[in-house]
């Protein structure tokens, strides 16, 4: 009998840390949530044609990224 009481209190200590460890990187994702959100506000503020003229802009800069890239020599894998 006391050998089960101790096994069943290590096995609820095991699941305390566990939920400890858990909840303050829960509490770490969400200030992370949080701080996203704020940064990231002004996007909800756009209009559809203010959105839709980023989204052109952001095509065209990434395409210019990718002939760039395409461009440039290839490095061998022991330089990276």
């Amino acid at each position: 009998m006391r050998g089960a009481w101790l096994r069943w209190c290590d096995r609820v200590e095991e699941e305390w840390n566990r939920h400890v460890r858990y909840r303050e990187l829960y509490r770490q994702l969400d200030r992370v949530r949080e701080d996203l959100k704020a940064r990231t506000a002004w996007v909800d503020e756009l209009t559809g044609n203010e959105a839709a003229e980023m989204l052109r802009g952001l095509s065209v800069c990434i395409e210019a990224v990718r002939e760039a890239g395409s461009d440039a020599p290839d490095r061998p894998e022991s330089t990276s």
